[in-house]
Parts: C-alpha cells; structure tokens; sequence
C-alpha cells in the first residue's frame, strides 16, 4: 500500500511539474499545440516502435536498494515516489513520453494535470503490483518472452488515447 501511495504521490508531483511548464506554451494557438503534440506523439512512438531498446533520456539506474534501510513502509513509499515521479527511474516504452508532450501541450488548468500525473504514477505501480502479487512462474515466464511487445503495445495504446483526447479538447 505504501508503494501504491507513494508512485501515486510521485505522478501528482510529476502533473504539477508538468502542468506549470505547459504555461509555457499557453501563448501558442491550441491549434498549434495540437500539431506540436500529434508529430512528437508519432515521433515517439515511431521511435519506439523500431528501436529494439527504447534510447531516450532516462536514468539507467535501478532505485538502490539503500531506501528500504529505515523499514518497508517507508522504503515502499519512497521507493513509488522516485518509481511514480517517471524520471528517476527506467522508462521501458514512450507510452510515459508520450503522455508528458500531452500534459506540456494540452495547457490544461493546474488540478487535472495534477490529476492526470497522479493517475500516471497509480498505474505505474500497476505493474509491480501484478508482479509481487501474481507472481506465480508462468506469469513471470509469459511477461519475460512479450516485454518489449507489451511495451510497444502500450506505446500504441497511449499514442491513441492521447491524440483522440488532444484533437477533441484542441481542436
């Protein structure tokens, strides 16, 4: 629960981040931004798409092991923070990119970018999640051979849902 709490606190701080830096882009016609958002959108999902490894900025580093030194509690839930956040830790697909260029370009009002980053970090935790919890071998067999398509899946599945969300609300 704790870990579940703290991605999910991780996403909000990430949409408030997220959310102030899209004020950037308020001056530019919704229009425009919508355009800016579809070419970085299938940018990236191209690039996912043909790339066997995802190669864009992240951290290559796995969280150490060190915030588990005062407890689990407080370990898991600093452990979801950094993991929720979407930039101190590895970042398997565009799926994460792609939704970021959604809430810079969307210039949404501060609570749903909030909202929406909040959300972002509870579905982070999804995974691992599913993972200790289901983690009977065929599970952990099955996800080890179709990774990098589920990955690639979920590129798709974001590129889609966004843009359909950004032509109804830009446009």
């Amino acid at each position: 629960m704790a870990f579940a709490l703290g991605c999910t606190v991780g996403g909000a701080f990430t949409g408030v981040v997220l959310g102030v830096f899209s004020g950037l882009l308020s001056p530019l016609t919704a229009g425009l931004r919508l355009g800016l958002f579809v070419l970085a959108a299938l940018a990236l999902a191209v690039l996912d798409l043909v790339q066997p490894v995802l190669r864009l900025p992240q951290r290559k580093e796995l969280i150490p092991q060190e915030v588990f030194h005062r407890g689990m509690g407080r370990g898991g839930f600093r452990f979801g923070l950094e993991y929720g956040c979407g930039f101190r830790t590895l970042v398997p697909s565009a799926a994460s990119y792609i939704a970021a260029v959604f809430l810079l370009c969307a210039v949404l009002p501060l609570p749903y970018a909030v909202l929406l980053g909040a959300v972002f970090g509870l579905s982070r935790s999804l995974a691992v999640l599913q993972y200790v919890l289901l983690g009977a071998p065929g599970w952990q067999a099955f996800l080890a051979r179709h990774s990098r398509l589920l990955e690639r899946a979920g590129s798709l599945v974001a590129l889609a849902a966004l843009v359909a969300s950004a032509v109804l609300l830009l446009a």
